[in-house]
């Protein structure tokens, strides 16, 4: 890895075993990996895992990947980046999504409407409150009047990476954000996203280039690649009923397979319905096996159009504890 490339890595806060999962935190940092990247779906929460993630790593960039927005005040989320933002002494990437109606409305019980106006949105008043400290606005979903209290000596605000998969957000990450974060996708489909964020960019006069474009790069090193394969294609069933991550896996031939999915799932067979997701659809998108394989994916994102991957180790949950730290040390450097 050139010393002026990017590679993240995905990691979480687990209360169970949280000094050991520092230590690896700790390691991937001496690794030569350059930012750490905490996922919020139903806990951990991504906030208090980023303080502690803060006061035991150096220099790291410190990324949630991703936060749904609708569930905190544009106000709340600001300040809570910009508190660890302090703690880490301006390491933080504000990563936001739109995450999905089930999360968003059954879970939380708050409104998804207009998701891409929504992001335009919260990236104003998060802006606002990140430069000036004050927020006044009034949109077709958040109004704030709000101004912060709190004492800034970071040398830099918070970044603000959009998650995005389809062409509208892809785009209004170009125009607005300072990078973006995509998701299950394989290398031969990058080049049409990054030419959707760069219209974004061109759009806003900016330049293209000043967009750092993340992907995370799931993959399991192990000798057990039937078993990795077979728990991938269980992860990837779950998301056969979000219908931004349908429309996206339909660009890459899988529209059918999802729909085996759905049905089987109306039916009653749980367990068979992950089998309808080939083991190539999963190879697709993910890599399972030795070193060489999973640096050689990185290397086809990077010629993609990539300038941050984040390796995202995936794997059994009985094997995790042997997979994660065998993923993480394999891909430093890539």
């Amino acid at each position: 890895m050139a010393s002026n490339q990017k590679l993240g890595l995905q990691t979480s806060i687990d209360a169970g075993a949280f000094a050991d999962r520092l230590a690896l935190i700790r390691e991937a940092e001496d690794l030569g990996y350059t930012s750490l990247w905490i996922a919020e779906v139903s806990g951990p929460d991504a906030f208090v895992s980023l303080a502690a993630l803060a006061a035991n790593t150096r220099k790291a960039e410190l990324a949630t990947g991703v936060v749904p927005i609708q569930i905190r005040t544009p106000g709340a989320m600001a300040m809570g980046f910009l508190t660890i933002n302090e703690l880490s002494g301006g390491r933080v990437i504000a990563g936001l999504g739109v995450s999905s109606p089930v999360i968003v409305e059954r879970w939380h019980g708050a409104s998804y409407r207009k998701p891409v106006t929504a992001m335009r949105e919260c990236v104003s008043i998060m802006r606002q409150l990140f430069t000036e400290g004050r927020s006044k606005f009034q949109g077709e979903v958040y109004k704030s009047d709000f101004r912060l209290s709190m004492r800034i000596t970071a040398p830099h605000p918070p970044k603000i990476y959009l998650a995005a998969l389809n062409a509208p957000m892809l785009r209004l990450a170009g125009e607005v954000a300072d990078g973006v974060l995509m998701n299950y996708s394989p290398p031969e489909a990058i080049a049409p996203m990054v030419n959707h964020i760069h219209e974004g960019a061109r759009a806003a006069g900016r330049e293209p280039s000043a967009v750092d474009v993340g992907i995370y790069v799931r993959m399991c090193i192990t000798e057990e690649e039937d078993r990795a394969v077979d728990s991938f294609r269980r992860e990837l069933a779950g998301y056969a009923f979000v219908d931004s991550y349908n429309k996206m896996f339909a660009r890459y031939g899988l529209a059918a397979q999802f729909d085996e999915v759905r049905r089987l799932w109306r039916e009653g067979k749980r367990e068979e319905a992950p089998r309808a997701i080939t083991e190539e659809s999963c190879r697709k998108i993910a890599v399972f096996g030795n070193a060489e394989a999973g640096r050689d994916f990185v290397a086809r994102f990077r010629a993609a159009g990539v300038t941050h991957p984040v390796v995202f180790p995936i794997g059994p949950a009985a094997t995790a504890s042997r997979d994660y730290p065998n993923t993480m040390r394999a891909l430093a450097g890539a």
